[in-house]
């Protein structure tokens, strides 16, 4: 099987490397194309937005130009209004409009000549029409004048003609300006047609060459899938593979800490059997030495034998030690949560420091290699707060969630980067392979001034 998998490697990588460099040149044509169609359009998006700006422009300007015509147009006819109703009734109330168009007169001809600037051939007909609109407002005032000095006057022949004659002049001029303004809207939709003929060329070409780059996609397409169907059959086997020699560590792991234990469990029996019984009788010796001595030689070798005993009683005590360091008595005489009440109680008075513990009521399901590998954790978390900390406070909390044991220890002192861990830092080392050990989660929370939290889960099944 191994030989046919190596085949079809082979032949499917030989046909994906024959194929690329057939499809290279037509991809890297049809990338040409693309990009040349795609800068045409940007081109031709750019002009067809500057022209409608600019038609707009241009709509926008006659537009205004006309509304300054009829504004012309309203100023005078706002003003011959109330001449003409001041003219009939003599109240000087009609005057009012009469005097307010006066005064804007002058400033819309002026706009009007700012607005016809820009053709010359205009000139004189605005021109024209500035005299008439000068003509007309000096009727007007005669004609007020007139009826203030004389009384009622006849109809103003004369102010009537100049009004017929503005009336005319402004309607040749707006019809002027409705020709830019249809010219302008006539140019701008040509270059829209244009712009819209060579879009929807581009649109085609653009659906021509996503064919082609379809049918090359295409093509390619299959190949990745015969190369990834091999690399998956490739993984999957991989997989299997690590996924065998993983499950084989961790059991070796775990047979090598129970082995461990065994050793340490064997060592502390000896310890307590041999050297302790060792010790005891040598101290039972130096008492009755000191007890059987003369009084002369006892005065003599006191302090030696008070050294003597002393010694034996410090090594006592180093044994008994060592014991619990290496099986701890509480552990199997008394169960797991008595045996970390009893570590929090020494550590606390070995250290002076405040210790909070939560533990739960009883742990009868807990079985001893897994409570031995909590009380393990417990006493390396501990032991590395000792070390490294400098802790006012250290707590613990053991509780049982859905079928796992969690542990938890935090303190209040230096803290550390978990990222920046040393690499003699094997207590931390030590707590995380013995929890992947039995396939549970280790955490570390950390940093700088801040503390440190430890997170072990360890599942009971």
């Amino acid at each position: 099987m191994g030989g046919n998998r190596s085949g079809r490697g082979d032949g499917g990588a030989g046909t994906a490397r024959g194929g690329s460099p057939v499809n290279a040149p037509r991809q890297y044509v049809l990338l040409a194309c693309g990009c040349l169609i795609a800068l045409t359009l940007l081109v031709t998006s750019n002009l067809q937005s500057s022209l409608g700006l600019k038609a707009l422009d241009e709509v926008l300007g006659q537009s205004a130009r006309l509304d300054h015509v009829d504004r012309l147009q309203m100023l005078m006819v706002d003003a011959e209004t109330g001449v003409r109703g001041y003219l009939l009734s003599g109240e000087a109330v009609y005057l009012e409009p009469y005097e307010k168009a006066a005064a804007q007169l002058p400033e819309a001809i002026a706009q009007i000549r700012r607005d016809m600037a820009s053709r010359p051939a205009e000139h004189d007909r605005v021109e024209g029409l500035a005299s008439l609109v000068g003509a007309k407002l000096d009727a007007m005032a005669e004609a007020v004048a007139r009826r203030t000095m004389e009384g009622l006057q006849r109809d103003d022949l004369v102010g009537k003609i100049l009004m017929d004659e503005a009336r005319n002049q402004l309607a040749d001029l707006r019809g002027l300006i409705n020709q830019d303004i249809a010219r302008s809207i006539e140019v701008s939709t040509g270059g829209f047609q244009l712009t819209r003929a060579i879009g929807i060329m581009l649109a085609l070409g653009s659906l021509a060459l996503l064919l082609a780059l379809f049918a090359v996609m295409r093509r390619q397409n299959l190949l990745r899938g015969r190369l990834a169907e091999l690399l998956r059959t490739e993984n999957a086997r991989l997989e299997a593979q690590v996924a065998a020699r993983t499950t084989e560590l961790s059991q070796l792991a775990r047979y090598l800490t129970v082995a461990r234990e065994a050793e340490k469990e064997s060592l502390a029996r000896e310890l307590h059997d041999e050297l302790g019984a060792l010790l005891t009788a040598a101290k039972l010796d130096a008492g009755w030495m000191r007890r059987k001595l003369p009084p002369e030689l006892r005065e003599q070798w006191h302090e030696r034998i008070e050294r003597l005993l002393h010694t034996l009683s410090s090594g006592i005590a180093l044994k008994r030690r060592l014991i619990d360091d290496l099986r701890p008595p509480l552990l199997k005489d008394l169960g797991l949560i008595e045996a970390l009440r009893a570590l929090c109680e020494d550590f606390a008075m070995d250290r002076e420091i405040r210790v909070s513990c939560e533990l739960p009521e009883a742990a009868d399901d807990i079985d001893e290699e897994h409570a031995l590998a909590i009380f393990r954790i417990v006493q390396e978390a501990f032991t590395n707060v000792r070390r490294y900390a400098r802790a006012g406070s250290v707590g613990l909390h053991v509780g049982r969630e859905d079928g796992l044991v969690r542990i938890e220890v935090r303190d209040d002192g230096i803290g550390f980067d978990p990222t920046q861990l040393a690499s003699d830092r094997h207590g931390l080392a030590g707590m995380r392979h013995r929890v992947q050990t039995y396939a549970g989660r280790f955490e570390i929370d950390s940093s700088p001034g801040r503390g440190t939290r430890i997170v072990a889960e360890l599942p009971l099944a």
